[in-house]
């Protein structure tokens, strides 16, 4: 058993009981030092045979069948979002895709489409009750497909309710249909929302059905409900909105995420995932050793808040793709960032990991050496960081990549993010092995991912040239 404290409660009655019997005492110790290492974490043989055929199938699986054993693996989790967290980095690492629920595909668990992609499960949305799933599932292998929003609808009115139906849209179970979201938030022909008039559409779809069941003659076309149709969207979506919404539903982004478009700024200006300040933390004050912090992340709360004295004091909620961390500010250091620690705002944070300081001499002498924590020293806008750190950018391109369709490419995506960053670009001869640097004077671009991207896609490498 794991019970440190039990085992060596034993430790004096075995060596003295052992040595009475004529056992050497350092053999004994040595015994006791196995049988230590035991109450720690061991197996016996057999245990560790079974686990180690286990372990050589399950990483068969992976290497020859990686979607379906991730698949199974959510599956297997489907009331552990955490754990489902980890299995979707990984998926992710694999260049697995998942993808959102989706009315038409997803099962109850989570499955594999035609394309080798992972399709979430209608089970693992919160809050989606299996009955409403089973009924979702039924219905369409009795009737086939859905066509378009009216025949679920209509089809499914009185089973699932508005919470669920709402559920499904923000999940993006209805993407596939063609309708933005947001056109289901947006008031339609009568005044109200289009997911509101919809789901009165099922309700007296589902009577007028019933009637007919009664009427000797059947239903007039003339009296049957009208079909509310879809609204145009007043303005772009409030994307963050709708991520958010996917999220509390999902448990996590799935369509994207709002960090997707910084992703240039977290791996050339970061050195530190936000996930990863806690343990920094814990390391530092084991060492008592302070580090630099830069990291970046997307705020997903706000709370400004009043002490016991009545003074001013926030928590910020910070995320990245791979965790969290709360900021908890006072003073003056609460008064200069609150500005820009701004709910769905992505920012950039500069500090360091140090002590802290006691405020009075006799906690020192009371509480021994002070605890690390982190410091926030500047807050910067996510979007700015590339303006206000580069002092240009460079891309690699080789002879004979030169041709008339690659410089009118090249020029396309030069022309289409201007900006204030000086440019240069290496040319590389692979005959010669001569490399020439020219700079240019006709464009200054603006650095982010999708340039980045955009580059890339047409073969050429870059690199980013710090101040």
């Amino acid at each position: 058993k794991k019970q440190i404290s039990v085992l060596e409660s034993l430790h004096d009655e075995f060596i003295s009981g052992a040595m009475a019997n004529g056992h050497p005492a350092e053999v004994l110790e040595k015994i006791w030092e196995d049988w230590r290492k035991f109450a720690s974490y061991a197996f016996n043989k057999s245990h560790a045979t079974c686990y180690a055929w286990v372990s050589y199938q399950t990483g068969w699986l992976k290497a020859h069948y990686p979607a379906e054993f991730q698949a199974a693996n959510l599956s297997n989790q489907l009331s552990n979002m955490e754990e489902i967290k980890a299995i979707m980095d990984d998926c992710k690492r694999s260049r697995i895709k998942v993808l959102n629920p989706d009315i038409n595909e997803s099962d109850a668990h989570f499955t594999v489409n035609k394309e080798g992609n992972i399709r979430f499960g209608l089970g693992g949305m919160k809050g989606f009750g299996g009955n409403i799933v089973e009924a979702i599932i039924a219905n369409r292998e009795e009737k086939g497909l859905f066509k378009d929003i009216y025949d679920f609808i209509e089809r499914m009115s009185g089973i699932v309710n508005k919470k669920s139906f709402e559920s499904l849209v923000f999940a993006g179970a209805f993407d596939s249909f063609g309708y933005a979201r947001g056109q289901f938030v947006t008031p339609g022909a009568g005044g109200d929302l289009w997911m509101d008039e919809l789901i009165r559409y099922g309700e007296l779809f589902k009577k007028g059905a019933e009637d007919d069941g009664l009427n000797l003659f059947g239903a007039a076309e003339e009296l049957k409900p009208v079909r509310p149709e879809a609204p145009a969207l007043p303005g772009e979506e409030d994307r963050m909105a709708l991520l958010q919404k996917e999220k509390e539903l999902v448990g996590m982004y799935l369509s994207s995420h709002p960090l997707d478009k910084y992703t240039f700024e977290l791996e050339n200006f970061t050195n530190c995932k936000v996930g990863d300040i806690a343990t920094a933390i814990t390391e530092c004050e084991r060492k008592r050793k302070g580090m630099k912090v830069l990291t970046a992340g997307f705020i997903t709360s706000f709370k400004k808040m009043l002490t016991k004295s009545g003074k001013d004091w926030s928590k910020t909620l910070i995320e990245d793709y791979d965790g969290s961390y709360e900021l908890a500010l006072f003073g003056m250091d609460h008064q200069n960032f609150m500005p820009l620690l701004q709910e769905h705002g992505a920012v950039f944070l500069e500090g360091e990991i140090a002590e802290k300081y006691y405020v009075k001499p006799e906690e020192a002498r009371e509480k021994g050496p002070a605890p690390y924590t982190f410091k926030l020293k500047k807050v910067s806008l996510l979007s700015t960081v590339s303006d206000n750190l580069l002092k240009g950018f460079a891309i690699n391109v080789s002879t004979p990549m030169l041709t008339p369709e690659f410089r009118s490419r090249l020029m396309q995506v030069l022309a289409g993010n201007k900006g204030t960053i000086p440019l240069k670009m290496f040319l590389y001869d692979p005959e010669t092995h001569y490399k020439v640097e020219f700079l240019s004077r006709k464009f200054q671009v603006a650095v982010t991912s999708d340039f980045v991207r955009d580059l890339q896609a047409l073969g050429v490498t870059c690199q980013a040239q710090r101040k």
